[in-house]
């Protein structure tokens, strides 16, 4: 609970102000957000009212596409696997098997919920810099007018917990385990005034630690339980 480390805050740092730009909630966003921001299982961006990654609508003659502020990153375009023909828009797609397109292992191929997916190739990407400049791609082929085919695989900006309702996207025990220390680390900095070392030692120390207990591990194994879609 958000409220239970502020608490445990708060008690730790004395005369320390429960929110406000003083306060530790601010520190407590900040460490989240630096810790959060990875790619892993439980940041992809999953429609779960269909069962499927969510749709890129696409354009005849319009190759740049940008993004809700909700997405942070963008690693793909991608299409369901049995909907890749012969000739896919002369994106080199004809040189994929049907005995390639059949294993989950193939390097342009991903599985999430259930479903095999294939990534369209020659397609550029640029991660989310704030609201004013969202997450974007640019097709390197025309992709034509394309409604609920071309779909994104994706990573979510962390929650923003800007009050003590708002939980975080940590599950217990780590939020106690990783996110406390994290946050007490960037009070010490600005304490101690090496807040850009506390930073860097979130980053490098403690975020690949939440990770691996987050069990992101390969990203080429991407499998999230099946939805049932009632057919």
């Amino acid at each position: 609970m958000t409220e239970e480390l502020v608490d445990e805050l708060v008690q730790r740092f004395n005369g320390w102000n429960r929110g406000g730009d003083h306060g530790v909630l601010r520190y407590l966003n900040a460490a989240h957000e630096i810790l959060m921001s990875v790619d892993c299982q439980q940041n992809i961006v999953f429609d779960t009212s269909i069962g499927k990654l969510p749709p890129l609508n696409t354009t005849a003659g319009t190759f740049f596409y940008q993004f809700p502020d909700t997405i942070r990153r963008v690693d793909s375009i991608v299409v369901e696997s049995s909907q890749v023909g012969p000739n896919l828009f002369d994106y080199g797609m004809s040189v994929f098997s049907t005995s390639l397109l059949g294993r989950t292992a193939y390097k342009n191929s991903l599985v999430v919920g259930g479903i095999q997916y294939t990534k369209i190739p020659y397609i550029k990407s640029k991660d989310r810099i704030n609201s004013s400049t969202p997450a974007n791609v640019m097709f390197a082929k025309d992709p034509l007018d394309k409604t609920d085919f071309y779909r994104y695989f994706s990573y979510k900006v962390p929650t923003q917990i800007l009050s003590e309702n708002i939980q975080v996207d940590i599950p217990t025990p780590l939020d106690f385990d990783i996110l406390l220390p994290a946050t007490a680390k960037l009070i010490e900095g600005v304490q101690n005034g090496n807040y850009d070392e506390a930073r860097r030692i979130i980053r490098m120390e403690l975020r690949p630690l939440l990770l691996r207990e987050l069990d992101a591990g390969d990203q080429g194994d991407l499998d999230m339980e099946p939805v049932d879609r009632g057919f």
